[in-house]
């Protein structure tokens, strides 16, 4: 689904920001701001005025004005139903850059608004971009808990009961910070970057088995939680028996991998047995991927270390 927002919305939440004022009569506010990532019609929310490349949000500035005005009637014409053809649906003129009045009257034809900016090209571009983002960033919720641990967005997911808000607690008692339990809520705003955060209402609080509701914010001060970061690794809990004890990889170079709106992430299965410290455990793989992500892999290291010794004769259990 192709995410959107309506001009009247855009307008009511980011008129005063973007200092606008209808250059048009108020015409096509219903209309749908919107972007596509699809590889064969692929669209930013907006940009410059671009007749081959064209933007839902079109924005006029200097060069464009000027171009537009050199430009005969007809060719104007010409110029605004060429651009009409893409998903453009609403024009936007940085400050002192006009659009023709003639211009403007075919935009209301074609159910288009023309606004006027007080901001300049570059702080008009720059600021659209910046509250389209957020406004039009893909989104999806998943249950788990999500944590900042040694500045790594890391996602913990599993069963029912399987320890999750426990193990997250006892993370925050050792210096790392809460972003979401139960349900976290991912947005993918930029293309290679998927945030996590809390929906508004289950900020700050934490359901724990045997001790209902508490208060993370209240128990271990504001400095306990962080209000969102980007994913960086995902740790799947399974609780270990005897009919999966040797499911589990013990050398650690099986490299999976989930998908979260279309970004694949590292994803690593903690064994959840008597006597384990999850927490240390979890802070292991948090320093690993680190060291991962610097080009370092320790199974690696010790097949290329066992490897030389077989290669030059030595004896591998000495």
């Amino acid at each position: 689904m192709t995410p959107s927002l309506k001009i009247r919305d855009f307008l009511n939440q980011h008129q005063l920001q973007l200092q606008l004022g209808f250059t048009s009569r108020q015409v096509g506010l219903d209309r749908e701001i919107m972007l596509s990532r699809q590889a064969a019609d692929t669209f930013d929310a907006a940009d410059y005025f671009n007749v081959i490349r064209t933007s839902s949000v079109v924005l006029v500035g200097f060069q464009e004005s000027r171009y537009i005005q050199k430009l005969t009637l007809e060719e104007q014409t010409s110029l605004f139903r060429t651009l009409f053809r893409g998903p453009v649906c609403i024009i936007i003129c940085s400050q002192d850059n006009p659009l023709p009045q003639a211009m403007v009257q075919l935009c209301e034809r074609q159910d288009i608004a023309v606004l006027q900016s007080a901001l300049s090209d570059s702080e008009l571009l720059d600021n659209t971009r910046h509250l389209l983002a957020r406004a039009l960033a893909e989104t999806t919720t998943e249950h788990g808990v999500f944590l900042e641990v040694y500045s790594l967005g890391v996602f913990i997911t599993g069963k029912s009961a399987v320890g999750k808000s426990e193990l997250a607690l006892a993370l925050i008692s050792q210096g790392h910070r809460l972003i979401a339990d139960d349900v976290a809520l991912f947005s993918r705003s930029v293309p290679d970057t998927v945030e996590g955060s809390s929906p508004r209402l289950l900020t700050d609080f934490m359901e724990v088995r045997g001790l209902g509701i508490v208060n993370v914010r209240a128990m271990f001060g504001a400095n306990s939680l962080k209000r969102n970061m980007p994913l960086s690794l995902i740790i799947n809990m399974v609780a270990m028996g005897k009919k999966n004890k040797t499911d589990f990889d013990r050398l650690g170079n099986q490299q999976n991998t989930r998908t979260i709106l279309g970004l694949e992430f590292p994803e690593i299965t903690l064994p959840v047995a008597p006597g384990r410290n999850l927490a240390v455990l979890v802070e292991a793989a948090a320093r690993n991927h680190l060291l991962q992500t610097e080009g370092y892999d320790a199974a690696q290291d010790l097949i290329a270390r066992q490897n030389q010794a077989i290669a030059q004769g030595d004896d591998v259990s000495d």
